[in-house]
């Protein structure tokens, strides 16, 4: 189920480990500081994070949570070392009570050979609007951003000019769950798309350039809103066609109720 990683140095210090897996791309990512490092999220699987945890080689880290969903926080058991923290906002927690141990006993009902090796690990320190990373000459900003999930968040590298996005973003499109979180969404990416010393904006899902994600996400949620015209690529997978579908069942609900 999984396929060779893919680790790429996009910066000095900053790796990018790229898995492709149940018929999409998974990405995680390394920061390293002079005196501590930081993975984004631990994918699906322990068997995910193995060329992640090789490259650690020993270093002391924090593991970031984006928000709680199975394919950014189940692969946390497949690290050799046990991280220095677990970050994460305080919603992520509340899921790791609920929906997310649920899911997870799902799937495990339906192939415990190979889910069997996921073992929950929770957020030991979390927050509820910002967080600040200090790892030795860069800086990890963490903000609660909800949108695709109450628990999101976004994490901002001042000094590379880095913005990770977590399902924040994604191309695309976003999947969105919860119409009412969307206008709040859109105005914070809109925020941060503003910013003339945003560089690189790096998604969990689809394709990382420069910051054409962030930019089509917040098109894309724009024409949701009623706001733009969003053109779509011409074909779009299954997954995206129906999550499109979606979107705008979505939508229209909330324009029916704020009607």
């Amino acid at each position: 189920m999984t396929s060779a990683a893919n680790l790429q140095e996009i910066l000095p210090g900053l790796w990018v480990c790229l898995v492709e897996a149940h018929g999409h791309q998974h990405r995680s990512i390394l920061m390293l500081g002079e005196n501590f490092a930081v993975v984004w999220d631990s994918l699906y699987h322990p068997s995910a994070i193995k060329a992640l945890d090789s490259l650690l080689a020993g270093r002391r880290y924090i593991l970031v949570y984006s928000h709680g969903d199975w394919d950014h926080v189940w692969g946390t058991a497949g690290f050799r070392q046990k991280p220095l923290a677990v970050v994460a906002h305080e919603q992520c927690l509340s899921r790791f009570g609920g929906d997310i141990p649920q899911a997870l006993a799902q799937k495990q009902a339906e192939d415990p050979g190979y889910w069997g090796a996921v073992a929950l690990v929770p957020p030991n320190v979390t927050f509820r609007s910002r967080l600040s990373l200090h790892l030795g000459g860069v800086t990890l900003e963490l903000h609660h951003l909800p949108g695709h999930t109450s628990d999101s968040i976004i994490g901002w590298i001042p000094e590379w000019g880095v913005f990770l996005g977590g399902d924040a973003i994604e191309a695309p499109l976003p999947v969105v769950y919860e119409a009412e979180l969307v206008l709040g969404w859109l105005a914070a990416l809109k925020g941060w798309a503003g910013r003339s010393d945003l560089a690189h904006a790096i998604p969990s899902h689809g394709p990382a350039r420069d910051r054409a994600c962030l930019d089509s996400t917040v098109a894309y949620l724009s024409a949701l809103t009623g706001d733009r015209v969003f053109a779509l690529p011409p074909q779009l997978d299954g997954f995206y066609h129906e999550t499109h579908q979606k979107n705008l069942e979505w939508a229209a609900g909330a324009a029916a109720r704020d009607g």
